[in-house]
């Protein structure tokens, strides 16, 4: 193909272009946001300042487009590990006993995104103009560009002949496609009302907590769900995140955020609530609702177009799957116009494609999401039992390291959820189960 338009310049569309490269003579990433600021946090990430999970599986995509990109973030101040051992994970104040599962990364998401960005703006025939897409264009039978507006615009629309919509939650696509004669997809949403609220703190060189380079803390208290985490950052930085649903969302008070820490059964977090080395204000993030586009089940789709991201499906982002899954929706789109489908034609395959990566990470969120008595909408099939592998699992990982590591490959999507579910594993979890549990620690 001639050009490619990739709408957004986060993380999926940062992917998305890369894949795109590999088959277009050019490929345009029109975004809105002013990306000359480096690593700063842009105006349309607003979360962009709170916990990201890069898990195992998305890194191992990145890599892969972009080689060599983990030892370039590592020596820009990132830290790689092991999540399965260098992060300790706790379960009401118990920890689950250590299970390597392979590299990962810890760092902030604009740091991220500079490096995706940097490294993708090198290569030739990619640019960025900046702009915002406000609809499409359209021409013999198809999709072939878009409307823009906003600094930086050509004329007020640029062609393509493959637009990719990566302008996550807020994506503007159901009215796009009426607008164009098409319907929307079908939707479904689970409101989770998640909040969440962060500070950076000063990082000592190769400092602990409890011997750990980050800390997974959550509770098992379905009427009052809490979790924090502490990461390792760019800059000296450790990044301390906490949560809560509902009418317990924590707010930007400091004294509430402390509170919450002081509160927290993990013992090494507790220390956060105390220290004086704080770098910058409490920074809050509310998340209402999980939404998924069911594209594939579109009797009708425009040539010229697909989505990825986001803007097809995005989870409630206390599980860290969101980036993650746009490398493999990045990976879909790759195996699809590998396969020698034209740009041109509609995209139902690439969404046919796209549907069981989709499925595992929304069944895996959503079951886990709906043990919370406050959640509401579309609830997956087979929920009762869902919760009770879910809460057999919960004991085990405790007690038993390899089911631990069964556990941390499935939710970083190195495995299948059905592997949880294999009979043999079953029988594990059971008898794991009845061991004594850990002390708190």
């Amino acid at each position: 193909m001639e050009r490619g338009l990739i709408l957004g310049g986060s993380v999926a569309g940062l992917l998305a272009a890369r894949v795109l490269s590999d088959h277009a003579s050019e490929v345009v990433i029109v975004e809105r946001d002013d990306l000359s600021g480096g690593t700063a946090t842009r105006r349309g990430v607003p979360q962009g300042d709170q916990v990201h999970g890069l898990l195992a599986r998305g890194l191992e995509q990145i890599e892969t487009l972009f080689p060599g990109i983990t030892q370039e973030m590592f020596d820009d101040g990132a830290e790689v590990a092991d999540p399965g051992v260098d992060c300790h994970w706790y379960v009401d104040g118990m920890r689950k006993p250590p299970s390597g599962i392979g590299q990962g990364v810890a760092c902030t998401r604009p740091f991220l995104e500079w490096h995706l960005r940097r490294r993708l703006t090198a290569l030739d025939g990619v640019r960025v103009v900046r702009g915002r897409a406000e609809g499409l264009t359209t021409g013999a039978g198809r999709v072939n560009g878009v409307v823009l507006s906003g600094a930086g615009k050509e004329g007020g629309q640029l062609s393509g002949d493959l637009v990719v919509d990566c302008t996550g939650r807020s994506t503007r696509i159901d009215g796009w496609l009426t607008a164009i004669g098409h319907d929307a997809p079908p939707q479904r949403k689970v409101n989770v009302d998640l909040g969440y609220a962060s500070r950076f703190y000063a990082r000592a060189p190769d400092e602990r907590l409890g011997g750990a380079r980050a800390v997974i803390s959550i509770t098992e208290d379905l009427d009052r769900a809490r979790g924090a985490v502490a990461f390792p950052v760019e800059g000296g930085r450790w990044l301390v995140t906490v949560g809560g649903y509902h009418r317990d969302r924590p707010s930007s008070e400091p004294a509430d955020y402390a509170s919450r820490l002081e509160d927290d059964p993990c013992i090494a977090l507790r220390q956060f609530a105390h220290r004086n080395d704080m770098l910058s204000d409490v920074t809050t993030y509310r998340y209402p609702s999980s939404v998924r586009r069911d594209f594939d089940r579109c009797r009708r789709l425009p040539g010229g177009l697909v989505g990825a991201g986001d803007s097809v499906a995005s989870f409630n982002p206390i599980y860290g799957q969101g980036m993650t899954s746009a490398a493999l929706h990045s990976a879909t789109l790759g195996a699809y116009l590998g396969s020698g489908a034209s740009p041109h034609e509609p995209a139902g395959k690439y969404f046919r494609r796209l549907r069981p990566v989709i499925n595992s990470v929304w069944t895996l969120s959503t079951s886990a999401d709906f043990r919370l008595s406050h959640v509401t909408g579309d609830r997956p099939r087979g929920l009762w039992i869902a919760h009770r592998v879910n809460d057999l699992y919960t004991r085990a990982t405790l007690r038993d390291a390899d089911l631990h590591g069964l556990f941390l490959r499935v939710l970083n999507l190195q495995e299948r959820p059905q592997m949880m579910a294999r009979p043999d594993n079953l029988v594990r979890a059971h008898l794991a189960s009845r061991r004594p549990a850990p002390a708190v620690s």
